[in-house]
C-alpha cells in the first residue's frame, strides 16, 4: 500500500502476534532516498532498484535463520514489475512470497499523513505515490490479499490473521 495505509502498524502487529520476524522497509532506504522524500521529491525506478533489491535480500537472509513459517515485511511494492521482482525468489529458498494490499480512500490516508508526526513521507508526496500505485488484482496476479482499512485496527488484524491461516 501506499504511504499511511499502515504497513509498519499492522505488519508490527501481525509479526508479534504470530512471533515472526518483521522487516521495515523504509529503514532499507538509502540515505539519498530518505533525503529525497523528505524534499518531497517523488523516488524513480532508480531509486526504487536498490532499494527492492536490499528487501528482497533481506527476507531472503531471514528466511534462511528463521524457523518461523512467516516474515513479514513492511515494503510499498506499488507495481506489478516491483511485486513480481520481490516475488521471485531463486529456487532453492523454499520462500512463497504474499502480499497484503493495505487499501484505503484517498481522504482516509490524507487524514493520516496529517496526523502522524515524525515521518519522511509528508502529504505532499501521496499523490505521486497514487498515481505510481498499479492496484493489485487477485484475479490477474498470484498471492495477493487486500485488505481495508477503514476498519478498526483489531478488526483488520483479524481478518488478515483468518486469511494467512488458509494459505
Amino acid at each position: 500500500g501506499v504511504s499511511a495505509s499502515g504497513k509498519s502498524h499492522i505488519g508490527n502487529l501481525i509479526s508479534q502476534g504470530l512471533d515472526a520476524p518483521f522487516i521495515e522497509g523504509d529503514d532499507l532506504h538509502p540515505p539519498s532516498n530518505i533525503q529525497k522524500m523528505k524534499s518531497g521529491i517523488p523516488l524513480d525506478e532508480e531509486d526504487r532498484v536498490p532499494w527492492l533489491n536490499a528487501v528482497k535480500n533481506e527476507f531472503i537472509n531471514i528466511s534462511k535463520t528463521s524457523s518461523k513459517p512467516y516474515i513479514f515485511v513492511a515494503c510499498s511494492a506499488l507495481k506489478y514489475n516491483y511485486r513480481e521482482f520481490l516475488r521471485n525468489v531463486p529456487d532453492n529458498n523454499d520462500i512463497k512470497v504474499w502480499f497484503l494490499y493495505l487499501k484505503g480512500s484517498k481522504e482516509l490516508l490524507q487524514q493520516r499523513i496529517i496526523e502522524r508526526k515524525d515521518h519522511f513521507m509528508k502529504l505532499n508526496m501521496l499523490e505521486s505515490q497514487l498515481n505510481t500505485l498499479e492496484e493489485p488484482n487477485p484475479d490477474s496476479e498470484e498471492r495477493i490479499i487486500i485488505i481495508d482499512i477503514s476498519k478498526e485496527v483489531d478488526k483488520i488484524k483479524e481478518e488478515i490473521l483468518e486469511k494467512i491461516s488458509m494459505i
